[in-house]
């Protein structure tokens, strides 16, 4: 019994939580379609690659997020791009993959712009 309390224990204090990747650089392209409300960034530098996401050079703005919220990132990036200035993207070191057509796991989706 004493064993399974001492496990039990272990496992609460745990931490876990999920790392974010920055990646800083210069806006190259922004795609919009007007099949799907996801925006697709590619940025000058590629970051980190997240093994479950397949593209490796594009992010992606989910249409999971609020409009509001992707209006925002969206006018952020055009800004930059406009500009000629840098951004800085953030997106989870592993899975959170945007879909696109049949595939589940296409681009890493951006959690967090600055």
């Amino acid at each position: 019994m004493r064993i399974v309390f001492v496990i039990f224990i272990c496992f609460l204090s745990m931490n876990c939580f999920a790392a974010w990747k920055n990646v800083g650089g210069k806006v190259k392209s922004i795609t919009t379609y007007a099949t799907t409300e996801t925006i697709l960034v590619t940025i000058s530098s590629h970051g980190e690659d997240v093994p479950e996401c397949s593209n490796k050079s594009v992010f992606a703005i989910s249409k999971d997020i609020s409009s509001e919220a992707r209006a925002r990132m969206y006018s952020m990036l055009l800004a930059a791009r406009a500009t000629d200035r840098s951004v800085t993207l953030a997106y989870n070191h592993e899975g959170n993959c945007e879909p696109w057509g049949s595939n589940q796991d296409a681009y890493r989706r951006i959690t967090r712009m600055y």
